[in-house]
């Protein structure tokens, strides 16, 4: 946005306000009832996604390493050696 009077810094001020709402909006665009219409309650419900959305993330890392080990031992089992002895060698 180019500002270059006052007069049209002071109609730019409510810009702010404007997009603030529409990431709001927007994220809670999928929500059911008044969780996606009403923007006070839509923001408790935003914050509360991604706050789920952040700890499945780091679930999911912890997830995909379990899987990773099951297979490597279960492939180490099918070969007939130890998934220790294979994860000691590097390279």
């Amino acid at each position: 946005m180019v500002i270059t009077s006052p007069t049209l810094f002071a109609r730019a001020r409510g810009g702010d306000r404007f997009w603030k709402r529409r990431r709001v909006v927007s994220l809670s665009a999928h929500f059911y009832g008044r969780k996606r219409n009403c923007y006070t309650i839509a923001i408790k419900y935003v914050n509360r996604a991604l706050r789920y959305n952040t700890l499945a993330r780091r679930l999911r890392k912890s997830d995909v390493r379990e899987l990773w080990t099951t297979r490597i031992s279960a492939a180490c089992t099918e070969l007939g050696t130890k998934y220790p002895d294979m994860k000691s060698h590097d390279g």
